[in-house]
Order: structure tokens, then C-alpha cells, then sequence
């Protein structure tokens, strides 16, 4: 993980505390007096019955939580960490107090509608189940959601803002409503109450009923959950009453709930008027900086990582080197129709068949399986390869697998003959982004690599300045990829023919060279109509309409959003809340 500053400090804690911790390893006589005592108090100005406090079990469990990054990715010392961790928590309390005041709502329901009652119901009962989930990966080595579903969905880029050209010549930028009211989509089937004494002892009871009802590992995670609950808490003097454990645990998954949804709702409601305008000149001067950044670390430092960075990070590269003793990349897009598990046997025992007779012929035997009859029995065996088929479905966002009547006997032949005719008219066009679209339907509705599946960018591969491939792909693949970049002739949209390895057979396609947008080290230092409208126009992954201008007003809006909330709480808790801490309660915390 690299480093880089923090942003959203308010929203990126929301999730604090969402997870099952084991406590501390400190030791002390009293662990519930030890762990209780507060460490601070948050109190308002106005009304002094309004106050909170941070105990010392919350900060450790703030610190194990979140805390810890800032001192194993930041440098932080334990003491920094620790305290960053503390004025974390205080303006997290700060925020929900201002937001409870200003929606006039409270955790015990007032205030709240039905609506958001009962998300917060659903909530509860969702992470209780997550919680689970993730002692059952633990257990079993997989995820229950990776069993249970392979929907093949295309995200996309939902675009947050959009460029005008003014008659004078000046640009302007439209934001297109990037967020949504909370629950704005959220249509609940029926109303639920935390609150409500009937509705709340449901959440355990089904919760304990799906447990019993389902496989012996479940049953394990249950009681690996219970366990961590317990030590969670040990030395409180609570009960160890399994149904009062996971009482008091709901009561804490709900808390955190509603906080975040508080959180959220109240950051929703200061978007808009209160954050800075984005200029096009901020865009171009961003992109610029990223690709001097660049530029100084590929070319002018000669950073030896160059060629994994781009092979692994292709989107945090903005300069790609051209002297002549660079590796030159491009990316390709790979449609596999691949071996069922069956077929996939039968290719490892022909290969290993054939890999004793070679040794045979190596030591003047007659082999007893000759290359020939390898040859063979391989073609009859990628022949049998059937192609996946999906059809897009507009009610549920799926691509869903079409079952083919038994006398259908279409082939990858007949698939691949098939994207051959309409890449070429794509090609016609002459719009890079047009080939992009067809290229992505031919992901989602015939391709098995999962690894194309909504992919920030496709396969990177290089062609070092002495011709070799640089890549970590099959031989096979990189074969056809090179024959494809064709020493930098390859049109985009050019298809590979059947390309055989290992996992089946592969189809590439030819979606680009890596080059840098302009011919000089940047672009215009000052705004200009070239600048702007090429970033607003190229694609940085030409399969998705997301563009180089919408990753960089993503984040100019992100980063002046953050320093918006970073100052917004500031000025409440210097205006209208009063903080103490008293140190001397978690020095010990700090060595």
C-alpha cells in the first residue's frame, strides 16, 4: 500500500468499530473499572445535558479498528497514532450530535420516519449476518456470497459531471447530482422498530434459527463469534448468557447504524452550496501536475519500477517513456471460452502423456504416444469447447446464462467468425469508443475470464527495446498479443485468431498502445481548448465511458469536499461543543 494523505476523515470512520475486536492485551486487576474510565468528554455549549464521553475501551477499540494505519502506513508514532485515533472519535461525536439537533432525532427512534426505522432494522440484521459470514470464510477458505452467487453484472461509470463550452469561449462544468438522498431508493416491504420490543427480539431469533437450520460450519462460526464477543468484553463483569452476549451486540451493531446513516444524512446535506466550484482550468492543472510527477519518477529519476508500475498500476501512470531503450506497452482485452472441469483433466492427462513420450524419444525409445496423435486428440479436444452464452437482462442489471436447446450446435468458431464481422464495422467508424462498446459486449456476453469483468484497465503487456514480450501471461497469450501489436501497427479493435492454452481458448483484442496524451512532457501550462476537450473526450479504459476529466473532477471533488468537512467540524467543536480529555487516563496507552 502506498502512501498518501488521509481525506473524508469524518466519513472514511463511519465504519469504525464495525467489526467483532478481541480487546487489548493490557493487564490490570479491575478490567472493568480499567476499561471504562473516560478519557474524554464531548459536551454542548448550549445545553450541558448534552454530552458523551469516550471511554478508554473505545479508544483501543478505535486504535485497533483504524487507529493502527496511521502508525503502519504513515509513520505515525504510537503516541500520534493514538491521539489522531482520540480526536477521531471526538469528531465523529461532535458530528453526531450537531446532526441529531439539526434533524431533531434521537437512537431511541425519535424523531425518525418508518422509512428510516426500518432501515436501520434491516441494518442491524444485515451486518449480524456479515459478521457470520466472515467466521464462516474464515473456517471454510470461502466467502458464503462466492457460493451462493456468480451474477455477472456491468457497473460501468455513472459520470458526475459534465463540461460546457460558454459563447465566449470560457468553459463551465455542470455537476450531475453524484449523490443521492440517503434512502432516496431504499422502498422497504413492511415497517420494522429497533425500538419496538417484539421487532428487536426478532433479529435474534431469526438470526439463531437460520444458525441451527443450516451446514455444520455455520454452526462453527456461530460459536467462533460468540467466543470473540466474549473476549471482547472480558473483565466487565457482564453475563456470558449467549443470548445476552449477542443482545448486547445487536444494541452495538445498531448504534453504529444509526451513527453512520447520521453521518451520512448530515454530509449529504451540506453537499452543493457549501463546496467550492471545480474549474476546467483546475482539471488541466491537475493533470498536468500528475503527469510532471510522473515524468520526474520514470524519466528523469529512472525509477526501475517502471515496468511493473505499468503493468500492475496502468491508471497511476501518466507518463509512458519513448527513448529508444524503453519497454513500449499496450493493452489487449481477452474473450476466453474455457475448459469445463472435465475437459480440463483430459488436457492434463494428454499433456503429461506427451511430456513421457518426448523423455522417451530424448533416450532413443519409440515414444508410445506420438506427436501426432497428441495433435489430435488436442483438436478433438478444444472442438469441444461450448461457448458460454449470456443475454442482458434490464429488470435485475444481469447478464444471464441463455439455455441452448439441445440440437443447438453453435460453435467458438461460430462466436469468434461473429465478433471478426462487427469489429470490422465497428472499425469502420473510425470512433475508438464505438470499438470499446462492442468489445464490452463481447466481455459480458461470451467471456469467462472473470478477471475482465469490470476491470479498470485491460491487459498490459510490453515489448522490451530488444523484442521480447514483457508479461506474466502464458506463452501462448503473449505470442498472439505481440503478433497483435505488430511493432506498433496494430489498429484498435484488430482480433486475434484461436489462441490455445492451459484454460481453453482465448480471443484478444487489440485496444490500444500506452502513450501519453501529448506530444510534449505536458500539456499546456494555461487552459487551453486542446487541454481540456482531450481530456474530456478520452477514455481512460476505452470498454467504459469514463474519461480522463471524470477521473480528475472525481477527485478535485473529493479533496475539496474533505477539506470542507475537516473545517466544518473544526469550527463546531470550537463554536458550539466544549472537549476535555483528561491524558493522564490513557498514558499508558501511549508508549
Amino acid at each position: 500500500m502506498k502512501k498518501g494523505k488521509f481525506t473524508g476523515l469524518i466519513l472514511s470512520f463511519c465504519l469504525l468499530c464495525m467489526g467483532i475486536l478481541t480487546g487489548c492485551s493490557l493487564v490490570e486487576t479491575d478490567y472493568d473499572r480499567y476499561y471504562n474510565q473516560v478519557v474524554a468528554v464531548v459536551e454542548s455549549k448550549k445545553d450541558s445535558s448534552k454530552r458523551a464521553e469516550i471511554t478508554k475501551m473505545d479508544l483501543i477499540s478505535g486504535y485497533q479498528s483504524y487507529g493502527y494505519t496511521y502508525e503502519q502506513y504513515y509513520g505515525y508514532s504510537r503516541s500520534e497514532a493514538m491521539r489522531a485515533t482520540l480526536d477521531l472519535l471526538e469528531n465523529r461525536l461532535v458530528t453526531i450530535m450537531t446532526a441529531e439537533e439539526k434533524f431533531g432525532v434521537n437512537s431511541d427512534g425519535t424523531g425518525l420516519s418508518d422509512k428510516e426505522k426500518t432501515y436501520l432494522w434491516e441494518q442491524v440484521v444485515g451486518s449480524l449476518s456479515t459478521n457470520l459470514d466472515s467466521y464462516y470464510e474464515d473456517i471454510t477458505g470461502t466467502s458464503s456470497e462466492e457460493e451462493e452467487s456468480e451474477d455477472i453484472t456491468f457497473e460501468g461509470y455513472d459520470k458526475t459531471a459534465q463540461l460546457i463550452k460558454n459563447d465566449d469561449g470560457s468553459y463551465t462544468i455542470k455537476s450531475l447530482n453524484e449523490t443521492e438522498e440517503p434512502l432516496a431508493n431504499y422502498h422497504p416491504k413492511r415497517n420494522r422498530d429497533f425500538n419496538d420490543a417484539e421487532d428487536r427480539a426478532l433479529i435474534f431469533e431469526n438470526f439463531r434459527d437460520d444458525v441451527l437450520n443450516s451446514n455444520e460450519n455455520y454452526q462453527k462460526a456461530y460459536s467462533n463469534y460468540l467466543n470473540d464477543l466474549l473476549a471482547s468484553e472480558y473483565g466487565q463483569n457482564l453475563s456470558t448468557n449467549a443470548v445476552e452476549v449477542f443482545e448486547r451486540e445487536i444494541e452495538r451493531l445498531y448504534e453504529v447504524a444509526y451513527e453512520n446513516y447520521l453521518l451520512e444524512k448530515y454530509s449529504y446535506s451540506n453537499r452543493g452550496e457549501n463546496t467550492s466550484s471545480i474549474s476546467a482550468s483546475q482539471i488541466v492543472n491537475l493533470y498536468t501536475n500528475k503527469v510532471r510527477a510522473s515524468y520526474a519518477q520514470y524519466a528523469l529519476e529512472n525509477d526501475s519500477n517502471y515496468d511493473s508500475d505499468v503493468q500492475d498500476s496502468l491508471n497511476e501512470v501518466y507518463y509512458f517513456k519513448n527513448d529508444n531503450d524503453s519497454t513500449k506497452f499496450f493493452t489487449v482485452a481477452n474473450v476466453l471460452f474455457m475448459f469445463d472441469d472435465d475437459q480440463k483433466a483430459e488436457y492434463d492427462r494428454l499433456t503429461a502423456l506427451r511430456e513421457e513420450s518426448i523423455v522417451s524419444e530424448e533416450n532413443n525409445k519409440d515414444p508410445e504416444y506420438t506427436a501426432s496423435e497428441y495433435n489430435q486428440d488436442m483438436d478433438r479436444l478444444y472442438g469441444s469447447i461450448k461457448p458460454v452464452i449470456r443475454a442482458y437482462n434490464e429488470l435485475t442489471g444481469i447478464y444471464e446464462e441463455v439455455e441452448l436447446a439441445s440440437d443447438d450446435d453453435t460453435t467458438v468458431n461460430d462466436i469468434y467468425n461473429l465478433m471478426v464481422r462487427e469489429l470490422e464495422t465497428a472499425q469502420l467508424s473510425g470512433d475508438v469508443n464505438i470499438i470499446g462498446d462492442q468489445i464490452n459486449e463481447y466481455i459480458y456476453e461470451y467471456n469467462e475470464d472473470t478477471g475482465m469483468f469490470n476491470a479498470e484497465n485491460n491487459y498490459v503487456i510490453g515489448i522490451d527495446s530488444e523484442g521480447n514480450a514483457v508479461s506474466s501471461f502464458v506463452d501462448s497469450f503473449e505470442e498472439a498479443a505481440v503478433e497483435l501489436y505488430n511493432s506498433g501497427k496494430g489498429q484498435v479493435g484488430d482480433i486475434s485468431g484461436l489462441v490455445r492454452s492451459e484454460y481453453g481458448i482465448h480471443v484478444l483484442i487489440y485496444t490500444g498502445v500506452c502513450e501519453n496524451l501529448y506530444d510534449g512532457i505536458t500539456p499546456s501550462f494555461t487552459l487551453s481548448e486542446e487541454a481540456i476537450e482531450k481530456l474530456y473526450t478520452t477514455r481512460v479504459n476505452i470498454l467504459v465511458d469514463k474519461t480522463y476529466f471524470d477521473v480528475l473532477y472525481d477527485e478535485l471533488y473529493a479533496d475539496n469536499f474533505t477539506q470542507f468537512e475537516d473545517a466544518n467540524v473544526q469550527y463546531l467543536k470550537d463554536t458550539y461543543f466544549t472537549v476535555t480529555e483528561y491524558s493522564g487516563r490513557f498514558d499508558d496507552l501511549l508508549e
